[in-house]
């Protein structure tokens, strides 16, 4: 279901970045994907610190 999720997002965002550069306004996608980039790496970043919270709790190191 993710997979259908994450798939429909880029489709959406690639007609959506189309369009914006043909009104010459490009500059809001790339603002837009910035955005959706920043907030990927954040989840993957906070997920990561998270499970090396666990690791220390547990006394495990892997």
């Amino acid at each position: 279901m993710k997979r259908i999720f994450m798939f429909a997002a880029i489709m959406g965002i690639v007609i959506g970045t189309y369009f914006l550069y043909q009104k010459q306004l490009g500059a809001i996608a790339f603002f837009l994907l910035s955005i959706y980039f920043f907030s990927l790496a954040y989840s993957q970043l906070s997920k990561k610190t998270h499970d090396g919270d666990e690791e220390k709790e547990n006394g495990r190191k892997i």
